[in-house]
């Protein structure tokens, strides 16, 4: 009777080192993958962390207010969509989105023409650049709490440093806080002086980033300067052009400390800015769900301005 191998006898042995080499090198490599995730989650980790105590959460809890409002008997009641609806309806609210837009339009339009003159200078051939940038930049560094009351000490209207130089010109002295315009005027001066320094730095960084055979080429081609600026310089300049644009609208919606510490909102309200009222919806009237509300209205306007930008920067000639 014929006799089989057995199945063992089939199996060869593996070489000494092939399996468990293999098996090695695939250990070492998830190894160093799990220390990279790590090093990575150690990393991001606390940035989202942050982000989320600081940013999502209390967005949830924004849009979660807007839809009640405090009672000092009921506490918290639900009122739907009637905050906006009272938003929209009191005309009381257009005038503070009015009045915050104007005042967001002329520092917006101040800044990015003063910065791109003054970048355009120190960009030149002068001398101490380092010096006039440095000095530029200060009032960005200094609290805006600060300046506010050097500001309040200055436009005083019995010992007031300018109603003193009035004075001492013959002149009668003004009322500045009881002037809307001149609050205007003032707050309006103290932002765009502020913000100056930071958007000069920008298009400092902008224009020298331009590549000078562009101008060498134009000055073959007999271009002046007036052509060089608007067919060369604003062209090449247009996605950090851009960007100040949307960072200046970001910081002209959020303007407080100015309203609050040198005007008060006054006289008589006319000076409210969204962010001032923002602040007496929820300190001063003790309606979060007020304040909520026009906060979410402000988020859905910046949103919806900062598209804007984008999509005209992303646009081609």
């Amino acid at each position: 009777m014929t006799e089989y191998p057995k199945t063992n006898d089939f199996i060869t042995e593996t070489p000494p080192g092939t399996t468990g080499g293999v098996s090695d090198g695939k250990k070492k490599a998830n190894a160093r993958r799990r220390a990279e995730n790590i090093r990575g989650w150690a990393v991001v980790g606390p940035l989202i962390l942050y982000y989320a105590i600081f940013g999502i959460i209390p967005l949830v809890m924004v849009f979660r207010y807007s839809f009640y409002e405090d009672s000092l008997f009921d506490g918290e009641k639900w009122i739907g969509l009637q905050n906006y609806i009272t938003f929209f309806k009191d005309k009381d609210y257009y005038v503070l989105l009015f009045d915050t837009m104007l005042i967001a339009l002329f520092t917006i339009g101040f800044s990015l023409v003063f910065g791109l003159l003054l970048a355009k200078l120190m960009t030149g051939s002068i001398r101490g650049k380092g010096f006039y940038r440095t000095v530029y930049y200060l009032p960005v560094v200094v609290s805006m709490a600060v300046i506010a009351q050097i500001a309040n000490v200055w436009l005083s209207y019995n010992n007031g440093t300018v109603n003193n130089v009035l004075v001492a010109l013959g002149k009668n002295k003004i009322e500045w806080k009881q002037s809307t315009g001149w609050m205007y005027f003032w707050i309006i001066t103290i932002c765009t002086w502020k913000g100056l320094g930071a958007t000069v730095i920008l298009f400092v960084a902008g224009l020298s980033g331009i590549s000078t055979e562009i101008y060498e080429a134009a000055d073959v081609d007999g271009a002046n300067k007036f052509i060089k600026f608007f067919k060369i310089t604003l062209p090449q300049l247009k996605p950090m052009f851009v960007f100040v644009l949307i960072t200046s609208i970001i910081g002209a919606f959020n303007i407080f400390e100015p309203v609050q510490l040198i005007s008060g909102g006054g006289p008589d309200g006319s000076t409210k800015v969204v962010l001032f009222q923002i602040y007496n919806e929820a300190f001063e009237n003790g309606n979060n769900g007020m304040a909520s509300a026009i906060s979410v209205i402000l988020l859905i306007i910046m949103f919806a301005l900062t598209v804007l930008n984008m999509k005209w920067g992303e646009s081609k000639d």
